[in-house]
């Protein structure tokens, strides 16, 4: 005898109507879930590289004005002791137009609202920059070094960490935007052994050269400094 379930089947198809069985609807749950997890990671990285390409523009930009503002006042970058912001208002407005190319969302360095042009409480405050400086540098000084490049931790400039969407953990640790003193912009590796961008022997001879680090025969002078 046949089955009150197999009779029903029975008598919609006559109908013309389409019945599926529960396991045809499990099938295609599991292939539609199948599709997803493959196109999540697929999406998810085109997002991350929209941001790197965008992050690395930015970068560049902030590195022009900079380059600007050394030919305007005898090759010396804009000198600073306390933050790469302070440094950083010195080319804005009249060599940067716009303070938004400093603001990165999703950095822990941007906490605050996206900067809004130049209106009476001053440019660039604190929460609104994402780029750490190597103040104390000249645009006749080695092409090869860094002069800007995305936050570092909290306290330990020259160090990023894995923890994204703290201060210094924008990209997870994994890579950097690094702008050169020649103006010219990569995103680097950072080494997952000491979170620190490394030369890899190409720029300094040294392949355990932090690139953001002075010493006598890399970078004499200079000092990095953090966003606020």
């Amino acid at each position: 005898m046949k089955s009150s379930r197999h009779q029903d089947t029975q008598v919609l198809r006559k109908r013309g109507v389409i019945a599926f069985t529960l396991v045809e609807i499990l099938v295609v749950i599991v292939v539609i879930a199948i599709l997803a997890g493959i196109a999540l990671p697929l999406f998810t990285s085109t997002s991350v590289k929209g941001k790197l390409t965008q992050n690395l523009s930015n970068a560049k930009t902030v590195g022009l004005g900079l380059r600007l503002y050394a030919a305007d006042h005898k090759g010396l970058f804009p000198a600073s002791a306390t933050s790469a912001n302070a440094a950083y208002r010195f080319i804005v407005p009249n060599y940067i137009p716009t303070q938004k190319v400093f603001f990165l969302a999703n950095s822990g360095w941007c906490t605050g609202s996206q900067p809004v042009e130049y209106g009476p409480t001053g440019t660039l405050a604190a929460g609104q920059n994402n780029y750490a400086y190597v103040s104390g540098l000249t645009d006749s000084d080695n092409v090869d070094y860094p002069l800007l490049a995305d936050g570092f931790n909290d306290g330990a400039p020259r160090v990023y960490n894995s923890v994204k969407g703290t201060k210094g953990g924008i990209w997870s640790g994994t890579k950097a935007v690094v702008v050169r003193v020649d103006d010219s912009a990569e995103i680097l590796p950072v080494a997952g052994s000491d979170f620190k961008v490394h030369s890899n022997g190409i720029k300094s001879g040294n392949a355990n050269t932090d690139i953001f680090t002075t010493s006598a025969t890399w970078m004499p002078s200079g000092t990095v400094l953090n966003p606020e």
